[in-house]
């Protein structure tokens, strides 16, 4: 074991002062504008009860400047940051396994990769989780994640029946491991295992393990569609057609097996993507499928504007590297959730949110047309390459919950929206800010700037995403309480009477925690 490193029950403690080579790599998460210059100690975690005496040693320690780090994804700088002096690490805990009395269970650590291995290979299991394979699942669970088995398995939430959190809920009393579940009698408890389908993570305790009673059984293949839309012939009446069709198909109660992207790329990357996901479950013939959900997809879409169909194999698999053109790919579930599996490179990004309930109207339409042809002015010709609105399908089985049933009100929303902007280097922050916000501000000038819904006479937009956080929410004199309202709506006040009672000291804390 390294020197700076401290062997304690149930964890390790790295510390900077003997030089480990490894501390400076924990200090940065996948965005590169922030990192926690300023951290004096790595907690990694092996163990719910080695979790406990990490807190109880790093709250004497470092007080409250004290994050809980899984996978490292955070949008904004909640965990590194340059008040921050310690980082409870969990991601040595990524194990799964199944409990004859708690059911299927995955350790906090891992992330949507190791989680979907697992339960695909040892169970023939599906946890309807993100498709960004390095997201780890300590917080994407537990905010609500989605992926691209949603619409036809609902949201992760929907399926947690239990969850093993360690909480320090006296300050002068010890943290401690708690196994909270939909069985529990006590109402405290109750709340605290319902404010952790959807109320986020790190808001209530450190997370350990999840447990689902049941879970979704794997399909055994899915075709794979992608169509590309060349820059060169898109207009705002185009943009407009392509958004009412898949505003169409996402509303409708006969495809929930279809999953659809649609990333709205800016013009300096040439076409725009469009991609959907059709499962074939274990009982059918894909051929059958094929002809029932694929084909007539297809053909709606030609009719929209012509694109080419690739016919030979290998010419372009799903790569786009024919515009206007489209192919469709049969695979086996593993292989398309392999071919589908992406986080990118490390880079700077800025990312916002939206859930919408109808179609785009005619001005939200040209704002984003508007703004995906605009190149702030300073920015080299290709520096919007990686810019864009990606728009997911929604509803279907999520929207069979009521607002209430999870800490996740949007369940009557058929699109959600991630706008997003990537970088590489601190000198064109600014520009890249500027734009994604004027974006934002731009769609949603007639509700306030933002998505919220109640500006919104038409009944549309319906809040934000906790899991996609975004700081400027909070607005200009800084108040989180705007920004919370956005993300739980009428689940709000739930969460923040179990945030009281679970964590009276306020530990665990961020500029957008409860």
């Amino acid at each position: 074991m390294n020197r700076s490193a401290n062997q304690q029950p149930g964890y390790i403690k790295i510390t900077p002062s003997t030089g480990d080579a490894r501390f400076p790599s924990f200090l940065q998460g996948f965005n590169r504008r922030w990192a926690a210059e300023n951290c004096q100690a790595i907690y990694l975690c092996h163990t719910p009860e080695g979790t406990a005496h990490a807190l109880d040693d790093a709250f004497a320690l470092y007080h409250h400047q004290i994050k809980i780090k899984s996978g490292g994804h955070c949008y904004e700088n909640f965990v590194f940051n340059e008040d921050t002096r310690a980082i409870i690490d969990v991601t040595p805990m990524a194990a799964h396994n199944y409990d004859e009395k708690k059911g299927f269970y995955l350790e906090s650590g891992g992330t949507n990769w190791t989680a979907f291995q697992g339960l695909f290979r040892d169970y023939g299991k599906v946890l309807p989780a993100g498709s960004c394979y390095s997201v780890g699942l300590g917080g994407h669970i537990c905010g609500g994640g989605y992926g691209l088995l949603s619409r036809l398995n609902g949201l992760t939430v929907d399926w947690l029946t239990g969850v093993e959190v360690v909480v320090k809920d006296e300050a002068k009393g010890n943290a401690y491991p708690i196994y909270v579940s939909s069985d529990s009698t006590n109402s405290e408890e109750l709340d605290l295992y319902w404010a952790h389908r959807g109320g986020g993570g790190g808001n209530f305790g450190v997370i350990t393990k999840y447990y689902f009673r049941d879970l979704p059984t794997a399909p055994k293949a899915a075709f794979i569609t992608g169509i590309a839309y060349s820059w060169d012939e898109l207009t705002p009446s185009l943009l407009q057609k392509l958004l009412d069709f898949f505003a169409d198909f996402s509303r409708r109660t006969d495809n929930w097996r279809q999953f659809g992207i649609f990333a709205l790329n800016h013009k300096a990357a040439g076409e725009m993507h469009l991609t959907f996901q059709t499962v074939v479950l274990p009982d059918e013939d894909a051929e059958t499928i094929n002809k029932q959900y694929v084909n007539p997809l297809l053909t709606a879409l030609r009719a929209i504007h012509p694109y080419q169909l690739i016919t030979k194999p290998g010419i372009a698999q799903h790569s786009y590297l024919l515009r206007n053109s489209a192919d469709t790919v049969l695979y086996t579930f593993y292989e398309a959730v392999q071919l589908l599996n992406g986080s990118g490179t490390n880079q700077r990004g800025k990312y916002k949110s939206a859930y919408m309930r109808k179609p785009f109207p005619e001005d939200q339409v040209a704002a984003i047309y508007k703004w995906l042809t605009m190149v702030p002015e300073g920015l080299p010709s290709d520096g919007m390459q990686q810019s864009l609105l990606q728009v997911d399908s929604y509803g279907g089985r999520i929207n069979l919950m009521n607002a209430g049933d999870t800490a996740i009100p949007q369940r009557s929303s058929i699109l959600k929206l991630q706008y997003q902007t990537y970088w590489s280097q601190e000198r064109y922050d600014q520009y890249h800010l500027d734009w994604i916000r004027g974006f934002y501000t731009d769609v949603y000038k007639h509700t306030g700037g933002v998505p919220d819904p109640n500006n919104d006479s038409t009944k549309n937009v319906d809040g934000c995403y906790y899991n996609y956080p975004d700081i400027d929410l909070n607005g200009r004199d800084n108040d989180k309480g705007k920004a919370l309202g956005l993300y739980f709506g009428i689940n709000l006040d739930r969460l923040k009477k179990t945030k009281r009672r679970w964590d009276k000291n306020n530990y665990f804390v961020s500029s957008q925690s409860l």
